[in-house]
């Protein structure tokens, strides 16, 4: 998996354009007279909505914005884009910010294809002015100029190039401009909260492999380490520290021996002390709230309207007008909180994986050079199967990470959701789209998960039987619940398959092989056979290959039905998949799984030299009618071109 780039990546949540939402508004626009439907009607045409840009009062733009903003997979034509773009520079200040919030969310719901459109229907220019000139009206004095208007547009301004930067390279060199550069910069600095997440958010973005933009923020290391080291539990802090160590590791490209060990030490104590934050716990608390709202709401109802009841009942309204209050803050708090943790995982993926890393995991499934016959058949006769260990993380990377608690953060985050919890979230707390949220952390305490259990020695991973357990676990979630959600199934499944290899590495899987069943396997085969992704039926053909490998260091009548479940599975998928590099991956997973002596007897039984022999010309087929959509130099391809047919003479010979 290697490292995690966030780059370009369209977020499902949008924030409050003035970085932690205020209460006060939140309650103020669930009293308006005025309220506009979550989805617009079939009436609220995108025509009327543009049509009341150009003809309506300052009001009547805000409503046509924001009707726009509710809008989903608008076809985006130059007439509403220049309807919109101009009114980044409107007179009002309530229609700069509309129209900021309206262009991104339609960035956010069209990808790259509106981003692009957009940079090249010149939204640079009304952009700029309005970022430049904003930017001069706050910082024309030493310190920052205290105006919340003027920093509602400036934030609105920069989540919009945030969200462009995240869709679209031309947006990034525009952000990387100098000019640009210094507004973002300075208010990544300043003493606003608001305006300082924003801005750290989008040179997160835009520092991603960036020489332009790491060469300008190195000289700031200093601020963003003093950040790092303040002591606050407010989710709008955390979240800015957690981002700017996320920074700090971009302004390094990611390589962890070029940060001075201080410099480490403070993010992964940023990182761990984002992680440490019970965000279950805190949602759990929070309900019993939201219930309380909805009993005082039912006790409300049934009280008579004599005069007596009238005070109390204005007693209770204003009592349930706070709990309300309260409830709002507590789960905007929670959702900062939850993306701060998002940030936290992807980095520490990021700082536990070497530039080279995902190389050798190739490498080391599947040697790029071919064998010549003799190097074969010697190598066949000791272990096909031949991984070398995982490439080792910088020493100071793996003490800094196992003095720290951070490991056991991650593997507690990649538990599954408690679902009584999730089935009794509120309808604000879906709104705020809380549950995916929370799975996104899940998802990528895996994928950082993944990255550890390649990197970290063995016993610093708590031990091969840890290692068994956490396989256990997450095998039977596999097919049991995650099933059904592609994203969390793929990063399951990869972490699956770095924990199947390191056992199979470290000669460590005999308890594991005691303990599991054909039948254990035969449900990850039908899990593969029915998944759509490539990637997970790759990484199932990876986990079977180690099982196999396994099971043949521990040769026994208990352990060969598992060598023939797994040979039998990778060898019909041979067969049926249809793309060349999957093909390959079943093939090579099939050769690596019984590359042992030991195995003869399977191979015997599944006849796998005669239908391998059979399988060649649609291979060579395959292979020569998909050459122009084959990656180039895909080396598993290329192993499984060179020593297929040594394979099978090899095999031959021991199966007669």
């Amino acid at each position: 998996m290697g490292k995690y780039k966030t780059k370009r990546q369209s977020k499902a949540k949008v924030e409050e354009p003035t970085g932690l939402p205020s209460v006060k508004q939140e309650v103020k626009k669930q009293e308006d007279e005025v309220c506009l439907p979550v989805r617009p009607s079939a009436q609220t045409t995108l025509p009327a909505l543009v049509q009341e840009l150009t003809q309506g009062s300052d009001d009547g733009k805000v409503r046509a914005l924001l009707g726009i903003s509710c809008l989903e997979k608008v076809k985006l034509d130059k007439n509403t884009l220049r309807s919109i773009a101009p009114l980044l520079c409107d007179p009002s200040n309530n229609v700069k910010v509309a129209a900021a919030n309206a262009l991104r969310m339609l960035v956010m719901s069209g990808g790259s294809k509106v981003a692009n459109e957009m940079i090249a229907d010149d939204i640079v220019t009304p952009l700029e002015t309005v970022l430049n000139k904003t930017y001069a009206e706050l910082f024309s004095g030493k310190s920052l100029v205290e105006d919340d208007v003027k920093k509602e547009i400036l934030i609105s301004a920069i989540k919009l190039l945030w969200t462009l930067s995240e869709n679209s390279e031309m947006a990034v060199q525009f952000a990387s401009r100098p000019k640009t550069m210094n507004v973002l910069i300075s208010s990544a600095e300043c003493s606003d909260n608001g305006l300082a997440l924003s801005a750290v958010q989008c040179l997160q973005t835009i520092s991603e492999d960036n020489t332009s933009v790491i060469t300008q923020l190195s000289k700031r290391q200093d601020h963003m380490l003093s950040v790092l080291i303040q002591e606050s539990d407010a989710p709008e802090i955390i979240q800015l520290q957690t981002i700017f160590a996320s920074l700090l590791v971009n302004i390094h490209n990611g390589l962890i021996s070029r940060v001075l060990p201080a410099t480490l030490i403070a993010v992964v104590a940023t990182l761990t002390n984002c992680l440490k934050k019970n965000t279950i716990a805190q949602l759990e608390s929070s309900s019993s709230i939201g219930k309380g709202e909805e009993m005082d709401q039912d006790i409300g109802g049934e009280m008579d309207n004599d005069e007596d009841d009238k005070s109390e009942a204005e007693a209770q309204n204003s009592s349930k007008g706070s709990s309300n209050e309260l409830y709002v803050k507590q789960i905007y708090s929670i959702g900062l909180l939850i993306d701060a943790q998002v940030c936290a995982l992807e980095t520490l993926a990021n700082i536990c994986t070497n530039d080279d890393d995902d190389e050798a995991m190739e490498l080391s499934e599947s040697s790029e050079e071919a064998f010549s016959e003799t190097e074969l058949e010697e190598e066949l006769s000791s272990n096909f199967q031949s991984l070398s260990l995982p490439p080792t993380l910088p020493p100071e990377v793996v003490e800094t990470i196992l003095k720290s608690e951070v490991l056991a953060l991650i593997m507690e985050k990649a538990k599954p959701l408690p679902s009584e919890l999730i089935s009794n979230l509120g309808p604000f707390v879906e709104e705020e789209d809380i549950p995916n949220r929370l799975r996104r952390v899940q998802t990528r305490a895996l994928l950082c998960l993944h990255n550890l259990v390649r990197g970290l020695p063995l016993e610093g991973l708590g031990g091969a039987q840890q290692l068994q357990n956490t396989w256990k676990s997450l095998a039977l979630k596999i097919v049991t619940e995650w099933n059904n959600d592609p994203e969390l199934l793929e990063a399951a499944s990869t972490t699956l398959r770095a924990l199947s290899t390191r056992l199979a590495e470290e000669k460590s899987g005999t308890k594991l092989i005691e303990e599991i069943s054909s039948t254990d396997l035969v449900s990850l085969c039908q899990l593969a056979e029915q998944s759509q992704d490539t990637s997970v039926r790759i990484n199932i053909f990876r986990v079977l290959s180690s099982i196999s490998a396994i099971a043949s260091d521990n040769y026994s009548d208990k352990t060969s039905p598992l060598i023939l479940t797994a040979g039998r599975f990778l060898l019909e998928q041979s067969g049926k998949e249809t793309d060349i590099v999957v093909v390959a991956e079943a093939l090579d997973a099939l050769m690596d799984a019984l590359s042992e002596d030991c195995t003869d007897g399977a191979c015997a039984e599944m006849q796998l030299v005669q239908r391998l022999q059979s399988m060649l010309p649609s291979l060579q087929h395959k292979i020569r009618s998909q050459r122009t959509k084959m990656p180039v130099g895909n080396p598993v391809v290329k192993t499984v071109k060179s020593n297929l047919t040594r394979f099978i003479k090899y095999k031959a010979k021991r199966c007669i």
